[in-house]
């Protein structure tokens, strides 16, 4: 896990077990697993998963006392867990939510690029090829013809020069998005374990970057959240997953100007309601019109900062959704652009409101013999 407060045995914590450990499991557990995890975390993930699902939260300081270890202890052994794939950590305010998941097989695991060359460092070849000597070895088809589909050159007739630069350049590729999530950062120290390149497209990287901007999601928070949003187990990443976390995180509140438009949306409609919490209502406002309507995070400040000046202290999604798409058609990407525009509007409404003027001087001038004349005709005199 990437660094963070550290826990408490005081907070809470309930695990969800959905496995059953197989002698298959168990011997991959014992032999690969245990030299890279270590007997302590070998011993609180079976311990886990012997005692299966809780219904209900329990005190941290519960598994302390039971496997008499210390909460330091406990969080480096759980972090080791979560490295290798065993569990996933999830956090909300004081409670955690543990995972597990099954441990590869032992074929599976030596198919693993990454974990069998982790494997081989952290021990040795000799004593790889030694388990490996204890496997069944496979069946000989001796006679059959292997028809299989293999791969070739010319299944990479798409690749691109741009993809070929992942490969050649000593320089990492550097990408420019208007957030204040600074991308390239946050890739110089996040590793090809954690975040894998196949995943890093464009839409990845620019959904992460403007998510950060509109919870105030840190850097190293941001890792910890990228690395439980890769499935390894489906070969994707899961963007829902990222925003389930990014919207559920606790931004720290900090004072802002009303007038200072570049920072993090969340902390600056923090400001506006004197610092009480942003609503998942809100947050689901604010992720709408980044991802739905396509403004960057200053232009959100400034219609939220006019919503709720204009609708009594309420941000009505009626009101702001349509002003919003009349700046993303009109290409309003700047905080001075969209007051200006939001000035226009009101100024309109201003003239619409004043009462006609009549204008008489073109009438005719009449004595008041004639209106006396005029006015028997019509019976009214």
């Amino acid at each position: 896990m990437a660094a963070r407060d550290p826990m408490l045995g005081k907070e809470k914590y309930k695990t969800d077990i959905r496995l059953e450990l197989t002698n298959e499991h168990m011997r991959s557990l014992v032999f690969f697993y245990a030299p890279l995890i270590g007997n302590d975390a070998l011993v609180l993930y079976e311990y886990f998963v012997l005692k299966g699902s809780q219904l209900s939260f329990e005190e941290i300081n519960d598994v302390l006392t039971s496997l008499n270890i210390s909460i330091d202890l406990f969080e480096k052994d759980l972090e080791l867990l979560n490295i290798y794939r065993l569990v996933k950590t999830l956090k909300q305010e004081d409670r955690y939510v543990l995972i597990f998941n099954e441990p590869m097989k032992m074929q599976e695991f030596i198919r693993d690029d990454i974990l069998v060359r982790e494997f081989i460092m952290k021990t040795s070849g000799n004593y790889y090829r030694s388990i490996l000597s204890t496997m069944k070895s496979p069946d000989n088809y001796y006679g059959y013809e292997d028809i299989s589909k293999v791969l070739s050159a010319n299944d990479l007739s798409k690749w691109t020069m741009n993809e070929e630069s992942y490969l050649v350049s000593s320089n990492p590729i550097r990408y420019s998005y208007n957030t204040l999530f600074d991308i390239n950062v946050f890739l110089k120290d996040i590793s090809s374990l954690m975040f894998p390149l196949r995943y890093r497209t464009d839409e990845v990287l620019r959904t992460i970057a403007t998510l950060a901007d509109l919870y105030g999601i840190n850097y190293e928070k941001m890792r910890s959240y990228v690395a439980t949003a890769v499935n390894r187990s489906k070969e994707e990443f899961n963007l829902n997953e990222l925003r389930y976390l990014c919207m559920k995180a606790r931004t720290d509140y900090q004072r802002v100007k009303e007038d200072e438009y570049d920072v993090d949306c969340q902390t600056y409609l923090m400001n506006l309601q004197d610092g009480k919490e942003v609503t998942d209502y809100d947050k689901k406002i604010l992720y709408n019109l980044a991802f739905k309507y396509h403004l960057n995070k200053a232009v959100i400040n400034v219609l939220i900062q006019h919503t709720l000046k204009t609708c009594n202290n309420r941000l009505l999604e009626n009101y702001l959704y349509p002003i919003a798409a009349d700046f993303h058609r009109n290409d309003v990407n700047d905080p001075g652009k969209a007051l200006s525009r939001l000035n226009e509007g009101r100024q309109r409404a201003r003239e619409e409101e004043k009462e006609p003027v009549y204008d008489d001087s073109s009438n005719m001038e009449i004595s008041t013999d004639e209106l006396d004349a005029i006015l028997k005709m019509m019976g009214k005199k």
